[in-house]
């Protein structure tokens, strides 16, 4: 295989699902996994996902139709973000999907339209300051999505909402992005959304308490931790004694079970280093270019040979396509492999067509390996970019 190509361990995924469903369910019983699809959008693993019973979550209108092009019926989708189009909105309402409003303008959408059987929840705005600092980003700030209770934004919705007279399922969306992923990040928002359950005397269907999980890296928090937190909050409140507990994992799934196989191009000896160019490149696994390193293995013609300091760097002309420095590590030559391991979230369907195009991508399982995506040529980048 012509490198470089991306492999999905199918057996590894199976697990990961596996595990953390087994998490939720252990402490929830009225529980559903809804896939973070902006995680990874291949459609392989959307159908993949679809198959093991799994919402698809999406936050956008283009991945909403993804969603149904691999086959998810509509009941089966959970819509957030805050770029919904009316249009998509108001199909995803009629349709039950899982609607999760992130502005007011899109409660407004709902005036003078006959709404029941729906689903919709309100995403709740986290003060950042019940957070401890060294675990979230935005601490001064805060967090730009969903309505404020501070701000009164939050009791706005909820008045709204009543006014429209909506007869539905009604719920609350929690999401936060976290910097350490620790389990007390769950246990503030779960337990910020048991109080305004309480004061605002909320009959919810369901909480979505988002995404941003550890998952199938040893030594990390897993889903039996998280769930037992998250469990401890909303047992608080006798109101959510039979509600539907959704949560959206995307790295937690996919992330660990995905390498990414790159060839050494050229080595060459500098003044104050070794640099050695691959086929590589931060562009397909390190899309906020911040990792210094990573989960890999080198397979070597010479093993036994070692040097000082090689700098990894990759195929573009950018002087900070350096994926790592390796220190008294094996000495490469032009041919041998870098694997990175680890690599699912946010790289195979996140890189973009920047000087190279989408690399193949694979599936490897206890039988065969299956290709699952051809890497594009220039005639399909053209083909897709001219106009038409």
């Amino acid at each position: 295989m012509e490198t470089p190509f991306f492999v999905i361990d199918e057996k590894g995924l199976e697990n990961n699902i596996r595990v953390f469903r087994q998490g939720m369910r252990d402490h929830w019983l009225f529980s559903q996994l809804a896939y973070s699809v902006k995680t990874n959008s291949l459609p392989w693993v959307l159908s993949f996902m679809k198959d093991r019973d799994i919402l698809a979550e999406v936050v956008s209108d283009e991945e909403y139709e993804l969603a149904l092009r691999c086959g998810y019926q509509e009941d089966r989708i959970v819509f957030n973000g805050p770029i919904k189009t009316k249009e998509c909105f108001l199909k995803a309402i009629q349709n039950r999907a899982y609607v999760n409003v992130d502005s007011l303008r899109e409660l407004q959408w709902l005036n003078g339209i006959e709404v029941t059987n729906a689903r919709i929840g309100l995403r709740l705005n986290i003060p950042s300051g019940l957070f401890r600092l060294e675990d979230i980003d935005y601490t001064e700030d805060g967090f730009r999505f969903g309505f404020s209770e501070s701000s009164d934004g939050f009791q706005t919705a909820i008045r709204l909402l009543r006014k429209i007279g909506v007869h539905s399922e009604i719920g609350l969306h929690l999401h936060c992005n976290s910097v350490t992923r620790a389990p007390d990040v769950y246990r503030v928002i779960t337990g910020y959304a048991v109080r305004i359950i309480e004061k605002y005397d909320l009959n919810l269907s369901f909480i979505d308490i988002g995404g941003g999980f550890w998952g199938g890296v040893p030594g990390k928090t897993t889903p039996d931790e998280y769930f037992s937190v998250i469990r401890s909050e909303l047992e608080k409140s006798p109101r959510t004694a039979e509600i539907m507990l959704i949560a959206e994992p995307g790295s937690a799934l996919i992330g660990s079970v995905v390498d990414l196989h790159t060839s050494v191009l050229d080595v060459k000896d500098m003044l104050q280093s070794r640099v050695v160019t691959t086929d590589g490149s931060r562009i397909l696994i390190d899309p906020l270019w911040k990792k210094k390193r990573y989960s890999y293995s080198i397979e070597t013609a010479n093993p036994i040979a070692k040097t000082a300091k090689q700098i990894i760097c990759g195929y573009t002309c950018m002087d900070h396509d350096r994926l790592m420095i390796l220190t008294d590590e094996q000495e490469l030559q032009v041919g041998d492999k870098i694997i990175y391991h680890r690599v699912g979230a946010y790289s195979m369907t996140f890189g973009g067509p920047f000087i190279r195009y989408y690399p193949d991508v694979y599936v490897q399982s206890d039988e065969k390996t299956v290709m699952v995506r051809k890497r594009f040529s220039t005639d399909d980048y053209y083909f897709l970019q001219a106009m038409r």
